[in-house]
């Protein structure tokens, strides 16, 4: 016998062998990935397009989750945005109420202290007089 033949009688007989064992049913019916050469993925072949099926329809559904955080986070940052805008547009009104008032109290004061200055200068000449 040549070589290839043993070798074509000894990879029908484990072949043979894994089909008894997968057709007992057992724990170990179906091979671990592990264990199975590429050549002789049979049942894997079969089931690869649903698996690559499976695998594109999470990636999608990852895909359009992160679209939807993207546009919830990008919609929160328009809104803090405006937020801010709102709250800088308060702050310059409050700014600018005050600035106004103290402008006036201090007027108020200023015309307070010329016309105690004028009473003094006016009690100071009859006094003086």
């Amino acid at each position: 016998m040549n070589v290839e033949a043993e070798i074509l009688d000894l990879k029908l007989r484990v072949e043979s062998l894994e089909a008894a064992l997968r057709s007992n049913g057992g724990p170990d019916s179906r091979p671990r990935p592990n264990d199975i050469v590429p050549a002789q993925a049979g049942s894997y072949r079969s089931e690869l397009p649903a698996l690559v099926a499976q695998v594109s329809i999470g990636v999608s559904q990852l895909r359009a989750e992160i679209a939807d955080v993207r546009t919830e986070v990008g919609q929160d940052f328009e809104a803090l945005i405006v937020e801010i805008a709102g709250v800088r547009v308060q702050l310059s009104e409050n700014h600018q109420a005050v600035q106004a008032d103290l402008l006036g109290k201090i007027d108020s004061l200023r015309c307070d202290m010329i016309d105690l200055g004028l009473r003094l200068d006016r009690l100071t000449e009859k006094g003086g007089a």
